[in-house]
């Protein structure tokens, strides 16, 4: 065993064990109010059947539209009619399913709205997820059919399996994001009274009725845990590159009739709910646009540089660890490894434990624990992002650099960061729009001065300025779709 190796294990152990501290603070204080469940696992069984339901519709509808797209052989630029809708934030996409529907006299609260809002927010996350493995699994096995002639249902027996990797992959990550998920359950789900795990932590964690309101947010955020665990096991990303082989496209005005369709119902339909409620007067249809009243609102002042101010520090504090790393190849792996555990498990659980661990400290009650929370909850991502610019080859063209005399820090400055361009790109298109549309962290962590533009919106539904909250929604997403002009590459990997 080489000399540094054990110190080099003791380093990742101590490491690993720090990044968890906050999970672990939370599941001691969880089971000491163990007493609490019993009267939650009706409300565990809502929020598990939730998820399981809203990973399911979003993968068929996602995974429709990859299938679509591979047989007509879409260009990849068909994509931004579905990338719209996975950059709004899906809370402000939840505001506009509701202002929308509502405009033909049904309201959406409850179990259907919040699964429609669910599918309309991340069937583009399957989407994108699916078509990388239909490519590179899926085309030889279609060329192979159509050569012979294999039809019907020898030819889904022959094609199902070899992609059945990827859909349960697919199924874990979106389960684990759903379970999770605060935002849409919190709009549409609590004027029904419907709560999930995420909500109902909340609900307790701020209620003065509660003898013991962290503790019992902690016992309930140990359950969700429990939930999500299983999850982890089917949550790897798959990955393929488009093959070489030719086919025929099929069904490219169906394909292309499905994305414009889908854009239609799940951007353009609530964007009108939105600015429907925005412009217009309620009560007298007079135009009577409601963003001035929205921007004397202190808190939605703050709430917008607060915003921006996290999501740019943190979208930038990242992308520097990443290039700081990236000449490190072995280490940028161990560290996403041991960040994935935030990345993956739900919001809830690590805000729950910054405020075991940190409340008395100077950084609790202060932007400071926020900015700490989207680090951890987000840095996978982007050290992903850099895993796959470094798995495309960069490193051998820096070692070929090298031959030619260039030293270890010059040949990257000259070769392996500028390469790195496009990978960096991809990390800033999946971190920042996360940053501004993150409600969960914010929601529990915020205090009077750190509040985000996502706790504005929700405050302002509470306090019944929905015309506010509408105007507030789209300049949430006004700010997320300006990042379509981002130059991606591999966005997920």
């Amino acid at each position: 065993m080489p000399r540094g190796q054990p110190l080099a294990t003791v380093f990742w152990l101590l490491l690993s064990l720090g990044v968890a501290l906050p999970l672990w603070v939370l599941a001691w204080r969880g089971l000491g109010d163990l007493a609490i469940l019993p009267r939650v696992l009706d409300l565990a069984g809502v929020s598990l059947l939730l998820a399981l339901l809203g990973s399911l519709l979003c993968l068929g509808v996602g995974g429709g539209l990859a299938w679509l797209a591979f047989r007509a052989r879409l260009h990849t630029g068909w994509d931004t009619l579905l990338l719209p809708a996975y950059l709004v934030p899906p809370f402000v996409g939840a505001l506009g399913f509701l202002y929308a529907l509502q405009l033909v006299n049904v309201q959406p609260y409850g179990v259907g709205g919040i699964l429609l809002a669910w599918t309309a927010h991340y069937a583009p996350v399957a989407y994108l997820l699916l078509r990388p493995a239909l490519e590179s699994k899926l085309a030889p096995l279609l060329l192979a059919c159509e050569v012979h002639g294999v039809t019907g249902w020898k030819r889904v027996r022959a094609l199902v399996p070899p992609l059945f990797p990827a859909l349960v992959a697919a199924f874990g990550a979106l389960y684990l994001t759903l379970l999770g998920n605060f935002g849409v359950p919190a709009v549409l789900g609590l004027p029904a009274q419907v709560y999930t795990l995420p909500t109902l932590a909340y609900a307790r964690l701020f209620s003065p009725a509660s003898p013991d309101p962290l503790g019992e947010a902690a016992a309930i955020g140990l359950l969700l845990g429990l939930l999500a665990v299983p999850a982890l096991l089917l949550s790897s990303q798959p990955t393929g590159e488009p093959s070489p082989r030719p086919l025929r496209p099929r069904g490219v005005w169906a394909a292309r009739g499905a994305f414009i369709l889908f854009a239609l119902l799940a951007v353009v339909f609530p964007l009108v709910g939105l600015v429907r409620r925005a412009l217009f007067n309620t009560f007298t249809g007079a135009f009577q646009p409601a963003f001035g009243d929205a921007w004397a609102l202190p808190l939605v002042r703050q709430g917008l540089f607060n915003s921006l101010l996290l999501a740019l520090l943190a979208t930038g504090l990242l992308l520097l660890l990443g290039l700081l790393l990236a000449p490190h190849r072995g280490a940028l792996k161990r560290l996403r490894q041991v960040l994935d555990l935030h990345y993956l498990l739900p919001g809830t659980l690590l805000a729950l434990g910054l405020i075991l661990l940190l409340a008395p400290t100077p950084v609790y009650a202060t932007p400071w624990i926020l900015l700490l929370a989207y680090l951890l909850n987000f840095a996978a991502l982007m050290l992903r992002s850099m895993e796959a610019g470094l798995e495309s080859g960069i490193e051998r063209l820096v070692g070929v650099g090298k031959l030619f005399g260039l030293r270890h820090g010059r040949a990257w400055w000259k070769i392996g960061f500028p390469l790195l361009r496009p990978y960096l790109a991809a990390g800033v298109f999946l971190v920042l729009p996360l940053c501004l549309a993150e409600l969960t962290l914010s929601a529990m962590l915020y205090a009077p001065g750190s509040e985000t533009l996502g706790v504005a919106v929700l405050s302002a539904l509470n306090g019944g300025l929905f015309r506010e909250a509408a105007a507030i929604g789209l300049m949430l997403m006004a700010l997320s779709l300006l990042l379509l002009w981002v130059p991606r590459k591999g966005v997920v990997g």
